[in-house]
């Protein structure tokens, strides 16, 4: 079973009923090559798990990922906050991981980046634990788009606010971000003892309302070749 709990077989979080159903009849519409971020990763991410032995998620949140990736013969959630009674979960940090050397042939690394203080740190901590040949599957926010620098401006405080009571966040769920490691120059030139594989970006649309859609799409429109 793949984790998956929305209507297109894909783990979408807060982006689920009919909200996103509307935005999908939509998108089929007008741009039926679109994909949201999190169908682009958990694809990418099943595929992957086809073939690997032992995958760590690492910055796991509840560790959902983990528990119901179907593959890996080890499926491992690691992450500094212990918030989940889900599958195998490790408390700690990724700047000093708890694994061996070699250990991990798939590792997985969703929104954690963008929060990293020392990501070069973390980033020699992953490639320590992953086999030769291993991969890393990185999603996060791209630093440079119009939206997160429109973000930025809003202040830390603001930013939170609206991830509460508009994406129905929890408090404990929203951490500081920092985006030392989130551009596309950075991981085109990516840190020692990893090789660029392949690089998406895209820009969601907004499903929480009908008017944010379609600002969200004519963004996407306009900014699409950028």
């Amino acid at each position: 079973m793949a984790p998956s709990t929305s209507p297109d077989g894909s783990l979408s979080e807060a982006y689920l009923g009919k909200r996103l159903e509307w935005a999908k009849a939509r998108l089929a519409h007008l741009e039926p090559d679109y994909r949201f971020r999190w169908e682009i990763y958990f694809d990418r991410l099943e595929e992957l798990a086809q073939s690997a032995e032992c995958f760590l998620d690492a910055g796991c949140g509840d560790n959902r990922t983990a528990d119901e990736l179907d593959g890996p013969t080890v499926r491992v959630g690691l992450d500094v906050h212990d918030q989940t009674t889900r599958g195998t979960f490790i408390k700690g940090r990724l700047e000093t991981i708890p694994f061996a050397d070699s250990t991990f042939d798939l590792v997985g690394c969703r929104y954690v980046v963008e929060h990293l203080d020392t990501p070069l740190r973390v980033f020699d901590e992953l490639r320590r634990v992953m086999r030769p040949g291993g991969r890393l599957l990185i999603q996060t926010v791209n630093r440079d788009s119009f939206l997160i620098r429109l973000s930025r401006r809003l202040g830390g405080r603001l930013r939170g606010l609206i991830s509460r009571h508009r994406y129905a966040r929890d408090a404990e769920d929203i951490f500081p971000v920092v985006d030392r490691f989130n551009t596309p120059d950075l991981f085109e030139s990516p840190p020692e003892g990893f090789r660029l594989v392949s690089l998406w970006m895209t820009q969601d649309v907004d499903v929480q309302s009908r008017l944010g859609f379609y600002l969200t799409y004519q963004l996407l429109r306009r900014t699409r070749n950028r």
